[in-house]
């Protein structure tokens, strides 16, 4: 969704996540914008204020949400806390809080269900730390936002764009995954080549039986929090684990996999089959990234290989 309103209420209205009131503190100098990509459950909102503002606001029950300013980050104060470029804010349901902003500001917000969140902390129990569900704050994020500024600056092209590639279930759920991934990370110490687990297991029997789930779902998506579910392990285990005997993380690893998933089913297309199909089935958004990825592997586009395979198989 796409909003540009001269007027401050109807974006006040729009906003998601959220509900509160705006008091403007300097003149109107510009529109104020506002752009959404909601993928079912977490929803990813860029705004531009059109005047310098204090806003009163409450998280919504059932939403955790993350602030950071975009622009402006000197002269923006939330709950009397003054920002700067690493700073971010964190929003719990049911909370009020105080955004102050001297000059009109940009900024970006994610909003994550409660539900999402408290699936995406029981995985990682030994690493979260489960006060932030429970207080809003400020803080200095743990990592370089830029992750998280080139992830959203991604959706919301593609929203733009071509919004039929993002939104079916399975390019929706890798992309919610993505971002939740994107902004814990920025909240949590993670040191996963240093952090001893928790549990003493045996390392190769988690690793055997992470590896017999990849191969029993072959032709479905598989994730991290999949594997740590199928093995009763931790996220910092499972990590450990494929650092350990692979070389590389579970992410990566998956993903790896997923490319070799897509590049199978484009050797067996069938007539009616488009790269676009073949990658919703494997939950790939990112077209782009996708292509370069797969050209980068296996030395030629996507498009390319499907091309050539229907070519061969003509009669």
């Amino acid at each position: 969704m796409q909003l540009i309103c001269s007027e401050f209420d109807e974006f006040e209205e729009a906003l998601y996540g959220v509900q509160g009131q705006y008091v403007l503190r300097t003149r109107q100098q510009r529109d104020w914008q506002l752009s959404v990509v909601d993928l079912n459950g977490v929803a990813l909102m860029s705004g531009r204020e059109g005047a310098g503002t204090v806003y009163t606001g409450i998280g919504l029950p059932g939403y955790y949400n993350i602030f950071l300013p975009l622009t402006g980050h000197e002269s923006t104060v939330v709950d009397g806390h003054s920002f700067n470029r690493r700073r971010i804010g964190w929003m719990v349901p049911n909370a009020m809080f105080h955004i102050n902003a001297k000059n009109p500001a940009s900024w970006l917000t994610v909003a994550m269900s409660c539900e999402l969140v408290l699936r995406w902390a029981s995985v990682r129990e030994d690493e979260f730390d489960f006060c932030v569900l429970h207080r809003n704050l400020v803080s200095n994020a743990q990592r370089n936002l830029s992750p998280l500024l080139w992830l959203a600056r991604r959706l919301f092209h593609i929203e733009a764009q071509s919004p039929e590639v993002l939104h079916n279930e399975g390019a929706e759920e890798a992309a919610r995954r993505e971002v939740m991934d994107v902004v814990f990370r920025m909240l949590l110490p993670v040191d996963p080549l240093h952090a001893a687990p928790r549990h003493h297991r045996d390392h190769k029997e988690i690793l055997k039986r992470a590896l017999e789930l990849l191969d029993t779902l072959e032709s479905q998506t598989v994730y991290t929090e999949d594997i740590c579910q199928a093995t009763c392990t931790s996220e910092r285990t499972v990590r450990n684990v494929f650092n350990e005997y692979l070389g590389m993380s579970p992410h990566r690893y998956l993903m790896i996999r997923r490319l070799h998933g897509i590049r199978d089913a484009i050797r067996h297309a069938g007539p009616d089959d488009t790269i676009t199909s073949i990658c919703a089935r494997f939950g790939v958004w990112d077209f782009g990234r996708f292509a370069g990825l797969y050209r980068q592997y296996f030395g030629m586009l996507p498009a390319q290989w499907l091309k050539a395979t229907k070519t061969s198989n003509q009669p």
